[in-house]
């Protein structure tokens, strides 16, 4: 089955599943409404959805850009400071393991309701994927190439560029299909945490006035910019790994 056809089955059968699930639960439409009704939602208040997907998308790339530039910069600190990477290692392994929602409080008391209390949750929560897998990635060159780079007299630069970042390159495209899609639920969730805008806020919203509708509405949204994200990575892999799949035609 190709990936296109089971994407469209997935489509397909997502109104049809959640139709029978309300036939077959009997549930009042103000606790599960049917999709007519959340489709009305998201086309009636559509500007005002739309106001509110930019600045979730907006915290949540600014948030994935600094973890990257923070992500990659440690992994190449670590290849070529093996005793900054024993003592940095314990902090990071505190971080990715505190309740981000015990950090969120401690940074919305800290720095009030700004955009940078999410912007630094979407950090903490992607930035360890890309950590690891760019770390593991580096480390992974192949050690004849790395002789013969030693033997040719190159230098560090050259070495990095033409072994072990091409190397890492897939570790880092894979760590985007976990941290890209995070950073879409890092910022809602840091949203629905403290925020006065944000799909996040929508849900909090929805919730406390009983509008199951708009809640529904802002969930399709935010797990449409999820996959969205993750197709989109998968796109660019296909293109930077090309070359693979003309190897094996």
């Amino acid at each position: 089955m190709s990936e296109r056809l089971a994407y469209l089955i997935m489509i397909v059968s997502v109104p049809i599943l959640w139709v029978l699930t309300i036939e077959i639960t009997g549930f009042p439409s103000f606790l599960m409404p049917p999709p007519d009704m959340v489709a009305d939602v998201l086309w009636s208040e559509r500007e005002n959805l739309l106001f509110h997907t930019r600045i979730t998308i907006i915290e949540a790339l600014s948030g994935y850009a600094v973890a990257n530039v923070i992500a990659i910069a440690l992994s190449v600190s670590f290849l070529y400071l093996p005793w900054f990477e024993a003592l940095a290692i314990p902090w990071t392994v505190i971080i990715k393991n505190v309740p981000f929602v015990t950090i969120a409080a401690i940074l919305i008391i800290i720095l009030g309701d700004t955009p940078l209390p999410k912007i630094i949750v979407v950090v903490l929560v992607t930035f360890f994927p890309i950590l690891a897998n760019v770390t593991k990635g580096l480390k992974s060159a192949d050690s004849v190439m790395l002789d013969r780079m030693q033997t040719l007299n190159s230098s560090q630069w050259e070495v990095f560029t033409k072994i072990r970042w091409p190397s890492a390159l897939p570790y880092y495209i894979a760590a985007h299909e976990i941290a890209f899609t995070g950073s879409i639920i890092g910022a809602v969730v840091a949203e629905w945490l403290f925020a006065r805008q944000g799909l996040g806020y929508l849900i909090v919203q929805g919730m406390s006035q009983y509008r199951a509708d708009r809640v529904w509405a802002v969930t399709i949204l935010a797990s449409a910019l999820a996959v969205g994200a993750y197709l989109l990575i998968k796109v660019i892999e296909k293109y930077l790994f090309r070359w693979q799949v003309e190897d094996l035609t």
